[in-house]
């Protein structure tokens, strides 16, 4: 089973020297045992909240908007997918990342059965972005959208795949299905639900390769779920970069 981690932290979290230096220590450790075990298949951090753009398509209007999908304190800064056997597996995890110690890692079912993704090198000259995809937790969609959604997003990621563009994504299961780990001291604590208590929840994502943000842009308002939520596009801040 893929289970997808979504790191937050609250914003105002400020560390100094010696404890950011813990953190890259302790982050190392444990993406040298996930990888090593097998158990990682990609994962990133993500630039912050000011370097977010978010889309949405309303009446045939392009709404371009800077910053998150969500007006929270606690935002999402990486993620993670994990292969592993259960649940239970993908709690230790999460427990054993240092984000647990000074934010959250909401943990999150993949939707139906997906091969392993491991990504491949970046290409020279291109910018990866993960792209969210956002809901409001009382959407509704009519019988019509209903039947046209499936084939129309099945048709994006046929035409994103076949440009290259798209490298993974996933429709991701319900808010009701995430479990969110923190830990305080020497304790994990396991709550039910997502991260953030928002309105709007983390659908899916994708992860895209785009040559700057405008393709990027272009990418995500071409996407069917656009027109009924919104998505979020975050370039990587890959591990070690300033």
């Amino acid at each position: 089973m893929q289970y997808m981690l979504i790191h937050a932290i609250d914003e105002g979290v400020e560390l100094d020297e010696a404890q950011e230096a813990k953190v890259r220590a302790s982050l190392t450790k444990w993406l040298e045992e996930v990888i090593g075990l097998g158990v990682n298949l990609h994962g990133s951090r993500l630039r912050p909240t000011a370097a977010a753009t978010t889309v949405k398509v309303r009446n045939g209007e392009l709404l371009v908007s800077d910053g998150p999908f969500a007006e929270t304190k606690e935002q999402v800064v990486g993620y993670d997918v994990l292969e592993c056997d259960n649940l239970d597996e993908a709690l230790e995890w999460a427990s054993k990342h240092p984000t647990a110690l000074i934010g959250s890692v909401e943990v999150r079912p993949l939707h139906g059965d997906q091969p392993p993704a491991l990504l491949p090198a970046p290409k020279d000259g291109t910018t990866r972005y993960m792209m969210l995809v956002c809901l409001g937790e009382d959407f509704a969609m009519g019988p019509e959208d209903g039947a046209e959604i499936g084939p129309a997003t099945d048709a994006w990621v046929k035409e994103t795949d076949g440009k290259g563009v798209r490298l993974f994504g996933s429709q991701l299961e319900g808010a009701d299905q995430a479990e969110t780990v923190r830990v305080k001291g020497d304790q994990v604590l396991v709550t039910d639900g997502p991260f953030a208590e928002t309105k709007e929840q983390i659908a899916g994502f994708d992860i895209l390769e785009c040559a700057d943000l405008d393709e990027a842009l272009e990418v995500a308002a071409a996407h069917p779920m656009a027109r009924f939520g919104m998505l979020e596009l975050r370039p990587f801040w890959l591990f070690g970069a300033d």
